[in-house]
């Protein structure tokens, strides 16, 4: 995957026991979705407002859309009638526009929420030119998960990964993860090696210092 913040939105797949559904909110390229398919055994439901991406993903980036484990739809998440895919254990969140991040509203945020299963985890691709957008995004986040996410900033890039779940983070949820890096399969457990490496230290770490 050529661009690094791609390899940091792996990293849930680590730090969750069992990641068997996705939600990749942004297709982009669909060069994630690709790697997932191929790298992974789970189930891939993605969601982005442009149907003319399904087509870029499939010819210049080889996606596989009649996948059987790939469940690709097009609609608004912004939309008070958008609903997500249930039970996920992992999602996404890597929304761009011409304009930069797209701001969901707080609804959205709710539904993201609400379709994660206990123990779930959500991680948020964002961008630092504007930091005060991306602490709207955290406020907004907060309010469903822990406020003391895992960062990930990534080398000479303005993308940081943020990655929430209900439960506070520990130190033991990071030993777990890096156990279950020695079980991926081979390209998966080169990206996410190289994207542990971004990882800052726990705020109750960094308050002990």
């Amino acid at each position: 995957m050529s661009f690094a913040y791609y390899r940091g939105l792996t990293l849930p797949l680590a730090l969750h026991p069992a990641p068997k559904r996705i939600g990749l909110f942004g297709l982009g390229g669909g060069v994630l979705a690709k790697f997932l398919l191929e790298h992974t055994e789970s189930s891939i439901h993605a969601i982005d407002l442009r149907p003319a991406l399904a087509g870029l993903a499939q010819r210049h980036f080889g996606l596989e859309l009649g996948h059987p484990r790939l469940d690709l739809q097009f609609d608004d998440v912004c939309d008070d009638r958008w609903r997500p895919p249930r039970s996920l254990d992992v999602a996404l969140l890597d929304l761009f526009d011409e304009e930069g991040m797209v701001r969901l509203p707080d609804a959205s945020i709710a539904r993201m929420a609400d379709a994660l299963r206990p123990g779930g985890i959500l991680a948020a691709n964002l961008w630092r030119s504007s930091m005060p957008v991306v602490a709207d995004i955290h406020r907004q986040l907060s309010q469903h998960f822990h406020a003391d996410a895992l960062v990930a900033h990534v080398p000479e890039r303005l993308n940081t990964l943020m990655i929430y779940r209900r439960q506070p983070w520990s130190a033991t949820d990071l030993q777990a993860g890096v156990a279950a890096l020695t079980h991926s399969p081979a390209a998966l457990r080169r990206a996410q090696a190289e994207a542990w490496q971004w990882l800052q230290p726990l705020r109750s770490d960094r308050r002990r210092r």
